[in-house]
């Protein structure tokens, strides 16, 4: 995979602070990010920290670069106040490429991958001899917290909806969606959207049922205004992806959908995680989503099998990789009918289904 190495350009006086052994280094020096994630803004959590200023011009957490699993770095814009740039151009979400500008605010950096300059060598081996230093416990840690799906867990939280619906003074968990754009769309199951089609017809005329999203962490409720299902769906798990429109509110933060290439990449024993809402322990007043991660099972055709804790509730879910890309959609789980409920059955023989169908979807209605 290859390393992603940015230098600060501009004035020195504008120059960007970097978290732990980058901190203090002078300007144009380049610097190695190996990945999976890059977090970049003001806030101290970041690990490209931008310069505080008295009438700020980047966000606190203003973007991310991305290594997906093809080894492609991709620059994502976090809602930021000022937008992120690469080249000049205002981007969301874009592929880096050597020779890039990317700028945040009036910070600019320069993009090179893979290689390495004299300055770059000297660094990457420097903090090398730390880690030996220091010894293998180190590297152990580091690896742990790289699976962890930490960083890709906080992205979901931002972005990922509780459906529900509110009937006679009571709310009933129905399913999972996530923000797949800014201005108000979720994605979901096929058979989440369609179970909810009737009372969508009269969410904003009849106050006695309303189908509403919820953030996670949050007790914010949007109400649902329309849908759309992929033509496609049969009532299987094939080809069970949908749209859910959002009332006019805040925006969304998006999260990344993987190209072709890399859902195409996924192989048993593919670390995953997924992010939904498991009805017999939610909270529908105000529901912390839950994540849970797995491996790769199987691959068959544009299906996954993995554990992932799949329970009723949770279908809808983002499942993604360790860069926090959304590879797949959770579609069912292995469920056998009991007197208090539906439960897993045991096997683990649960499915989601590839985001490719939620891209042909997407291409359809806009």
């Amino acid at each position: 995979m290859p390393p992603l190495r940015l230098r600060a350009v501009g004035a020195p006086s504008a120059a960007a602070a970097l978290r732990g052994p980058f901190a203090g280094r002078p300007r144009d020096q380049e610097f190695i990010f190996s990945g999976p994630r890059v977090r970049i803004g003001r806030s101290h959590d970041n690990d490209v920290i931008l310069p505080e200023r008295e009438t700020p011009v980047s966000s606190g957490h203003h973007a991310e670069a991305l290594l997906d699993s093809s080894g492609a770095w991709w620059i994502i814009d976090l809602n930021s106040s000022n937008g992120t740039r690469l080249n000049d151009v205002v981007v969301q979400r874009h592929e880096l490429r050597s020779g890039d500008r990317i700028t945040f605010g009036d910070e600019q950096f320069a993009v090179t991958l893979g290689g390495g300059s004299w300055a770059a060598i000297a660094v990457f081996t420097a903090l090398t001899a730390v880690v030996v230093g220091l010894g293998v416990a180190v590297l152990v840690e580091q690896g742990r917290a790289r699976s962890s799906f930490e960083a890709a867990a906080a992205s979901a939280a931002r972005s990922v909806f509780m459906i529900a619906v509110d009937e006679n003074g009571a709310r009933s968990l129905v399913g999972t969606a996530f923000a797949v754009d800014a201005s108000g769309t979720l994605a979901t199951n096929a058979h989440i959207a369609a179970a909810l089609q009737q009372r969508l017809a009269t969410n904003l005329t009849d106050g006695s049922a309303r189908v509403i999203a919820v953030q996670s962490d949050t007790s914010d409720a949007r109400l649902v205004t329309a849908s759309s299902i992929h033509p496609n769906w049969q009532g299987s798990i094939r080809a069970d992806v949908a749209l859910l429109r959002l009332q006019a509110g805040e925006p969304l933060t998006p999260l990344p959908l993987a190209d072709a290439r890399t859902t195409a990449s996924l192989r048993r024993g593919t670390p995953l995680a997924a992010f939904g809402f498991p009805a017999v322990s939610t909270d529908p007043l105000h529901p912390r989503g839950r994540l849970t991660v797995d491996v790769v099972g199987d691959v068959r055709d544009d299906y996954i099998q993995a554990g992932l804790g799949i329970a009723p509730g949770t279908s809808g879910s983002p499942v993604f990789d360790q860069t926090g890309t959304v590879v797949a959609i959770v579609v069912g789980g292995d469920f056998v009918d009991r007197p208090d409920g539906a439960r897993p059955s045991g096997s683990g023989a649960n499915w989601a289904i590839s985001v490719r169908f939620l891209r042909e979807l997407l291409a359809r209605t806009r």
